[in-house]
């Protein structure tokens, strides 16, 4: 999972799987969006970073992948159309939005580790000594903050509800104090520019969104199949097992000849591979019943039809 603060909200709470992303992320870019798209599914997290509406950063993480640019942008599409996620839209200031691209392709120095055992005040001062440039993610159930650093001095703090890197600690910091918090230590990779490339001008967005469509409707399309191969397999074994114990009853009754006339009845019904049900098996009771009056009397025939119908309706649907 990655691990944001919410930052000022723009949309909260959109189902990804009722929006043509190829046109909202196109609207991002019109509209000179700065801030990040928050997608969480089921298994993954994808944010989508735009600066000024350059899509500057995507990613997207499971406990087994780690997915950038390209690839991230396909696979949250593919994730969208299931109709299992939400998203989330913050706006940030344009250096908040080059914070957290820089934050996210990080390295992770440290990794969840419990604040009632770290002295806070002593990892600043290393991040200080050691001229670090990162950022200390401070998170417990509730929160997230973040403290960014460059050569070892401290840039600011991004909480919930920031839109901009903040000189103020209080907010941030009191995060460190809530029950169960826990910090993140990650580090910038080399010196990365501020201009960074606009993903949406050299990837084929429309393109991975159609082809992330067309395989949901694949996907739907055998789903659909499959299910319906496993009701008319389900209903053909209900047309075998219901022929046969109104075979069995029929014998109990009238005899051989029983059988005979409940297969006769039985083929009348022309199924073809349709539902049986009682509606259906209406007029098979009085077909049944009036040719079964050639070898048995009324008693015996509605004894015999009322057992069918008893033992039909306890057959497993």
């Amino acid at each position: 999972m990655i691990l944001l603060p919410r930052g000022n909200p723009v949309k909260e709470n959109i189902n990804p799987g009722k929006v043509n992303l190829a046109d909202a992320l196109g609207k991002m870019r019109q509209g000179k969006f700065t801030g990040y798209m928050r997608f969480d599914f089921p298994e993954g997290t994808g944010v989508f970073i735009y600066q000024e509406g350059r899509l500057i950063s995507g990613l997207y993480e499971t406990e087994r992948e780690h997915l950038i640019a390209y690839d991230a942008i396909d696979r949250t599409f593919h994730e969208a159309l299931t109709g299992t996620g939400n998203l989330n839209i913050y706006r940030l200031s344009t250096e908040l939005a080059y914070s957290i691209h820089t934050l996210l392709h990080g390295e992770m120095l440290h990794k969840g580790q419990d604040l009632q055992l770290i002295d806070i005040k002593s990892l600043l001062v290393r991040m200080r000594e050691e001229k670090r440039s990162g950022c200390l993610r401070i998170y417990s159930k509730e929160h997230i903050a973040l403290i960014f650093y460059r050569g070892g001095n401290p840039l600011g703090f991004f909480h919930d509800g920031s839109t901009d890197i903040e000189t103020t600690a209080d907010s941030s910091l009191s995060v460190a104090k809530e029950p169960g918090a826990k910090v993140d230590v990650l580090v910038t990779i080399g010196d990365s520019e501020k201009s960074l490339a606009d993903l949406m001008q050299t990837a084929d967005v429309a393109g991975l969104w159609s082809n992330a469509v067309a395989a949901r409707r694949l996907q739907r399309e055998e789903q659909e199949h499959a299910a319906s191969k496993t009701l008319e397999t389900r209903e053909a074994d209900r047309r075998q097992k219901t022929l046969a114990l109104f075979q069995q009853l029929a014998q109990a009754h009238l005899g051989k000849i029983g059988t005979s006339l409940v297969e006769k009845e039985f083929d009348k019904m022309k199924l073809n591979g349709s539902q049986i049900n009682d509606s259906v098996l209406d007029g098979f009771y009085r077909n049944l019943s009036k040719s079964a009056r050639l070898v048995a009397g009324p008693s015996k025939i509605d004894k015999m039809l009322e057992e069918m119908k008893r033992g039909f309706n306890g057959l497993p649907k």
